[in-house]
């Protein structure tokens, strides 16, 4: 094992490496990297970027040099010798930094490539990597709920906010160099929450388990559009083997539409596992009257998700995908029912906040794209007083058009984008009122105002949240602020 230390660590020992992006990722492999690599060159094209306190130590080290700019001039300063560039996923490819480093043949990993390459491979048979426009999060803490109830060690990680290079130790005893320690971690299961942005620069990752529960109109102003978008998903099995399992949603059109075609289906290598609402033909895992049926490795069987917490057909397959994992890793049915009865809506999906003067509040601030609106929509009768807006990402709004009209009695438009969505809107049939705000105060205020008792408020914006806010928490978390201001 120590051999397999060493090797790893020469791989970086003469190299000269640039990260690009200091947010968790990018300092996460900064300190990682730091006492291993010739020279670490990392830079944020952030202004206001403040290094936090725990990482201050890296500014002493002489082999590291922090830039807090990618000025056209100074690319080639910045590239000269490089080796390798680690891009941190909040960084587009179209940065001209990585432009250039493209001319140039530089390679780029993304931090998930850097950390599955320090995994030895009993550990990457513990993986379980989860993909998909919405409900990554929910999925990646609720298998990890499952597998942790049932006394397996599991580490949720990655997209979620803990990075997956921090899943693996290091050890400075030898050589006094950074070493990966794998002795200590040979039994830890890593749920990887993925998002596409991370899997634009992967090369060797290979989740022992891929789930992909669903695709929808996201992120077109990064990746230009839904087919381009579709296959940087689908890259999470890539280099799955007969030895690995696929395990994906039946009911999403988008998939099925990659999937049904011929060619596409000759390259899918894994076990493919498929999960839908309906008890269809070829179908693994399907619902029926509060019960997931399945047949998962050889498995069969039939669990209980009566009294969930987890509302919405939209939670019922994320259910169904966090149920095939779990029998992958032969956790009993009843102690997956158990877990799932257990666990609680995530805060900003979906998360009720309460009643409020007589109405039902709910924050559901995470929904940044129209497809989760609409699955949060589902959830009511029509008799909701929506806020919806924000910073458009290029998306198509008009799904929401017939949704809308079933659903909800008010709406009202907040962001840069509450123009476009009015004309949208407006322009249609529709037999709801139509309210633009130019402070998301006013917009709760006007909730409050037009909401009758026993209906519902809900923000679920389905869009993104920085034109206003720091990030969707803050959006959420404002609104949950102002709402309570009026519980009397």
């Amino acid at each position: 094992m120590e051999n397999e230390n060493l090797n790893k660590t020469n791989f970086f020992n003469g190299k000269n490496i640039l990260i690009f992006g200091l947010g968790r990722s990018g300092l996460s492999t900064l300190n990682k990297l730091s006492t291993i690599c010739k020279k670490i060159l990392a830079v944020d094209n952030n202004p206001d970027f403040i290094l936090p306190e725990e990482y201050k130590k890296l500014t002493e080290y002489d082999n590291i040099k922090f830039f807090i700019s990618d000025n056209k001039d100074l690319i080639n300063k910045l590239l000269k010798d490089i080796n390798l560039i680690i891009l941190s996923p909040g960084i587009s490819m179209a940065a001209p930094l990585i432009r250039s480093a493209i001319r140039k043949k530089i390679e780029i990993w993304s931090e998930l490539e850097l950390a599955w390459f320090f995994l030895n491979e009993n550990q990457r048979k513990n993986t379980i990597a989860i993909t998909g426009t919405n409900g990554k999060t929910t999925v990646t803490s609720l298998i990890a709920k499952i597998l942790n109830d049932f006394n397996l060690k599991a580490e949720p990680c990655g997209n979620i906010g803990n990075p997956l290079i921090n899943t693996i130790d290091t050890d400075n005893s030898l050589n006094n160099k950074n070493l990966i320690n794998y002795t200590k971690q040979e039994n830890l299961i890593r749920v990887i929450e993925v998002s596409s942005f991370q899997l634009e620069n992967i090369y060797d990752f290979n989740p022992h388990v891929a789930l992909i529960l669903n695709i929808t109109n996201d992120h077109i102003d990064r990746h230009k559009s839904m087919t381009d978008y579709s296959k940087i998903k689908f890259k999470i099995f890539k280099n799955q083997s007969s030895s690995d399992f696929l395990i994906i949603n039946s009911d999403d059109k988008n998939i099925n539409k990659f999937f049904k075609k011929s060619d596409f289906i000759n390259e899918i290598k894994p076990d493919l596992i498929k999960f839908s609402l309906n008890h269809k033909e070829d179908i693994e895992i399907y619902y029926e009257n509060e019960i997931i049926h399945y047949l998962v490795n050889g498995l069969e069987g039939k669990i209980s998700i009566k009294d969930r917490n987890l509302i919405g057909n939209h939670n019922i397959l994320n259910i169904m995908g966090a149920i095939a994992a779990a029998k992958i890793f032969n956790v009993d049915d009843e102690s997956i029912s158990k877990s799932i009865k257990n666990f609680n809506p995530l805060p900003h999906r979906l998360e009720y906040v309460g009643v409020i003067n007589g109405i039902k509040c709910f924050n559901d601030s995470k929904s940044t794209n129209p497809d989760a609106t609409i699955k949060a929509l589902d959830s009511f009768k029509k008799e909701v007083t929506l806020i919806l807006g924000g910073l458009d990402k290029g998306m198509n709004f008009k799904s929401l058009i017939p949704v809308l009209n079933k659903k909800v009695l008010n709406l009202i438009l907040i962001g840069s984008c509450k123009d476009k969505l009015y004309e949208l809107f407006f322009k249609n049939p529709h037999d709801y009122k139509i309210y633009k705000a130019l402070t998301f105060e006013e917009a709760v205020n006007k909730g409050f105002e037009v909401t009758n008792k026993n209906h519902s408020f809900l923000l679920s914006p389905a869009c993104a949240s920085m034109d206003m806010f720091k990030d969707y928490k803050d959006r959420g978390n404002q609104f949950k602020k102002i709402v309570l201001s009026y519980k009397k």
